[in-house]
This record gives C-alpha cells, structure tokens and sequence, in this order.
C-alpha cells in the first residue's frame, strides 16, 4: 500500500512495480514496445524486398531512431539469408571495428572461445575468411549514431562493396549531425525515413504498456492531466517524456498522496459507488470525493431483517392442555390438593429454556415464589405502615434491581 514518506529508495517497488518502466532501455518483445510507425515499417520492408544499397532514418535525439532499428534487426533475425549486424557508433570512442562485429556471429563455439582465426588473419585474407563463413547470406549493416563514424569507418564500407560483398546500410542520425557528416557518400538515401514526433495518444499507450509490463495497471500513478503537462512539458519527445513521468512519479509517492487516493488510476481500478441509506447525508464539512448512491428499497428491507435477528426473541405458548403437557416436560409437575386446587411444585429442575417460556398466572405465581425463594435476600413482605400494594412480580423485579445496583 502507497504510504506518505519524505524519504524514498526502492520508489519502484513502494509504487507497486517490480523495477523502473521510466527506464531508457528498449524492452522486449520489441514490436510490442514499439508504437505505432506503420508508415516506417513499410519502408523499411520495401528497402530490403527491392535490394536497395544505402538508406538513412533521421530524426531529433530521443525520438525512437534506436528501438525503430532495433525492431528491424529483430525481423531480419528471422531469415537465414540476411546476417543482420547492429552497431551503436556512439558507444566507440575510438575508430570501430566493423569487421570484427560484423564476422564474431558467425563462427563457431570453438573459433569464437580458442582457435580465434578472425585475430590471426592477415588483412588480405580476412575478407575471404567473412565470405567463406557468410555463404550465401548477405550482410544488413545497421549502425546507430553513424555520425560518429570517423573517415577510416566510412572508407572501409566503400571498400567492402568493392570487393563483391553484399552488403545493405542503413544508419541513423540527427538532422544537424547528418548534414555536417560525409554518411550521405554511402550512397544513395533509398530509404528517406524522418521520424516525427509521437501523438500524445501514442505516448500515453507507449507509458501504459511500460507499466503494465513491471506490474502496474494502465497509466497509474498518473492522471490524464498529468500525463498531458508532462507530455507538453517533454515538448512531445518520447525520451525526455519518459525522464519526466519517473520524477513526477516520486514526487507524486513522496509529497501527494492524496491525489493517489484521488485518482481515478489508483491501482489500476476505478472508486466503487458506495451504498447508503436514503436518510444518510454529508454535510459540507464532510464532502469526500467518493461516488455515493442511496440504497434502494430492497437493500433497506434486508438490512433491517438481519437488525431483527440479532434481537433475543421470547414465545408465550398459550392453551391448557398443550400448556400442562409442556410444563411436565420441561420438569414443572402439576399436583391436586384435596380441595382439586391445581397447584404447582417446587419445579424438579432449577433453570428453564432461555428460548421459550410458558405464561399462565398460576404458573408465573409459581416461578415468582421459585426465584424469589433462591434470592439471597429474604422474601419481600407488605409493610403494614404503607398503603401501596406490590404484587409478587412487581416485589421480584425490584428486588432484582436492587441486586444489581448493590453488585
């Protein structure tokens, strides 16, 4: 449960997440993260059905250049006739080996680990070696960043398709970095791709997918107006979007709970209505931002209906025959004096059913004197000097009152 705090580590997991979705790294499966770019996804089809040499996708940093690439090296896995090799430029900060990438996934266990041929060759013959062990594949050369080549990385690539090796490019870079750079001497751009920026409709189903995939539920901790302030505030940068929905969501956990409590996302599950009565009102003072609707009157009848069962219920059995029989069976036994008085007995067993009692006057007469007699104190007699009358039932009520206010 989300608990107000000033001081915050694990934010992820106090959040409900099993790890930060705010993360910078792509997340896999790959095409389920990827949103939307049908329109890129076809050209980039075609590129490769039409046997095109050179193509460039630009686009401003942070605009999905990297995942859009990385979703395409994971489709060309998938054929045996292309040898897909992705490079980041950005990473190296010196010249790239591009041969060393791009023949490393293509040998062996053993020469990968211990014969180690690719490090022994000479240079004249490393490009028959790379021929030798592609076959019949052609190579797919992505390069992320490719505005950080150097002069040597771009010679080499000219160099490899002098020599008869089937090779495809394409690269990615910035509009600035593109323009300063030699990468248009490759060739060609067959592929033309600028990535445009996503629709706030794409980033939030973007932010959604990332949540629910450490754990949450949809687009909680976040509002839809938070996600729109945050999503104007980023300038519509997918990257920048991302960095700012993690600090909103530690502010949120840290500093307003409430609006945690408030928020239709919270837990991924919308306030239930609550039911009242039809009399039930909240005064100004007490408004609470909760749905509530009155019950209707069915629910009313029922909630009654369990009040009345919890009552203790006492049943008086009339009629005299019936009346007798039951008294011998719950140990009153009747006797007949001499005179045919009907009188009762001391009842053979002291205590009775605590559910049902049996009411006529003798036998209530004969219960007074019962309890009367097992009283601690002595039974009541009319005092001479005082006028008021009490029957037997009214001395035994009072003496049971006085007995409990003396306990």
């Amino acid at each position: 449960m989300v608990t107000k705090s000033d001081f915050v580590l694990e934010w992820d997991k106090a959040l409900g997440f099993r790890g930060d979705p705010f993360t910078e790294k792509i997340l896999g499966p790959i095409n389920t993260f990827l949103v939307n770019r049908k329109d890129e996804k076809e050209k980039l089809n075609w590129f490769f059905i039409k046997n095109y040499s050179y193509g460039a996708i630009v686009g401003e940093a942070g605009v999905g250049k990297t995942i859009l690439l990385k979703w395409l090296e994971d489709r060309l896995a998938k054929y045996n006739r292309i040898h897909a090799v992705y490079i980041n430029a950005a990473v190296f900060k010196e010249q790239v080996n591009i041969l060393q990438k791009m023949i490393i996934p293509v040998l062996s266990f053993y020469e990968k680990n211990f014969s180690k041929p690719h490090l022994k060759l000479p240079s004249s013959e490393f490009m028959g070696f790379l021929k030798k062990k592609l076959e019949h594949k052609s190579v797919a050369l992505l390069i992320d960043n490719a505005h950080h080549l150097i002069e040597k990385n771009l010679e080499l690539i000219k160099s490899l398709r002098r020599e008869g090796l089937k090779l495809q490019v394409i690269i990615t870079s910035t509009p600035n970095e593109y323009e300063k750079s030699r990468l248009a001497e490759l060739g060609q751009d067959e592929l033309n791709i600028t990535l445009r920026r996503l629709t706030y409709e794409e980033t939030k189903d973007m932010i959604s997918k990332r949540i629910e995939a450490f754990g949450g539920k949809g687009a909680y901790p976040f509002s839809e107006d938070n996600l729109k302030g945050i999503y104007e505030k980023a300038d519509k940068n997918p990257k920048e979007f991302l960095k700012m929905c993690r600090d909103e969501a530690i502010k949120i956990l840290i500093h307003k709970r409430e609006e945690l409590e408030k928020t239709h996302y919270y837990a991924g599950h919308e306030a239930k209505p609550l039911k009242t009565s039809n009399k039930q009102t909240l005064s100004s003072e007490d408004e609470m931002d909760i749905k509530i609707r009155k019950a209707d009157n069915k629910e009313i009848a029922e909630e009654k209906k369990d009040d009345k069962k919890k009552l203790i219920r006492i049943k008086f059995a009339f009629g005299k025959d019936e009346e007798k029989k039951k008294r011998q069976e719950s140990g009153f036994a009747p006797k007949k004096d001499e005179t045919s008085k009907q009188k009762l007995a001391v009842p053979e067993k002291q205590g009775f059913s605590d559910r049902k009692a049996l009411y006529d006057d003798d036998h209530k007469e004969a219960l007074v004197n019962s309890l009367s007699s097992t009283s601690p104190r002595r039974k009541i007699k009319p005092e001479p000097d005082k006028k008021e009358y009490l029957s037997e039932s009214d001395k035994l009520l009072k003496e049971l009152a006085e007995e409990f206010e003396v306990k």
